[in-house]
């Protein structure tokens, strides 16, 4: 059964989401606010983490859910790793768009409602990926939005973000044993926080 948030937790996990967007600087603070103001921010509140019941938080605002237990778990073990390296500023922005991508590009979502009846009770799929989105990985459209809404990031910031899937995604092998400390981080933060979600 596909889970449902309630008004009051959606409404805690948003008081979380901004009070970590309110450690960021000027004037990053400002202009990741107007970005979720907008189409990007519209799509990124409503949207799943993934597709499917078996996969982690699939349900309306999963992505929100994730992104949020992604920071937290990443200050938990930047904070045991890799103690004062890394600003809970840094650690928030990467966690809260690591996975920015999946809310879609701004002008098209990344996840459409399933419509298939039996997809949806047979497979467990609630929802399709928008196949005019697939030219792009979910890391790098990701990025895309943010450099669109004028979000500079550093390369450490950068690379967590692209990387964010670790070797899991095919087009990380490059970075094999070569991963940067914050990449790693983000890395191991999203990966706890998914298995967590689905258990």
């Amino acid at each position: 059964m596909q889970q449902q948030l309630t008004d009051d937790e959606l409404k805690g996990e948003m008081m979380i989401f901004d009070s970590i967007v309110d450690l960021f600087p000027e004037p990053r603070r400002s202009l990741v606010k107007k970005m979720m103001e907008g189409p990007v921010g519209q799509a990124y509140f409503i949207a799943p983490a993934s597709s499917r019941l078996e996969f982690h938080s699939c349900f309306p605002s999963g992505l929100l859910v994730h992104s949020v237990n992604v920071v937290k778990n990443l200050r938990r073990i930047a904070k045991a790793l890799s103690p004062g390296k890394y600003d809970d500023a840094t650690l928030g922005f990467v966690g809260l768009f690591h996975d920015l991508g999946k809310a879609g590009d701004g002008t098209q979502e990344m996840y459409l409602p399933e419509q298939s009846e039996w997809h949806r009770n047979k497979l467990g799929q609630m929802y399709q990926i928008n196949k005019d989105l697939q030219y792009m990985p979910t890391s790098e459209r990701g990025l895309y939005v943010l450099q669109k809404n004028g979000i500079e990031v550093s390369t450490d910031e950068y690379l967590a973000i692209r990387l964010n899937d670790g070797m899991y995604d095919q087009t990380n092998k490059n970075y094999a044993m070569k991963e940067p400390g914050l990449a790693l981080l983000v890395h191991f933060a999203d990966r706890w926080s998914c298995e967590l979600e689905k258990s």
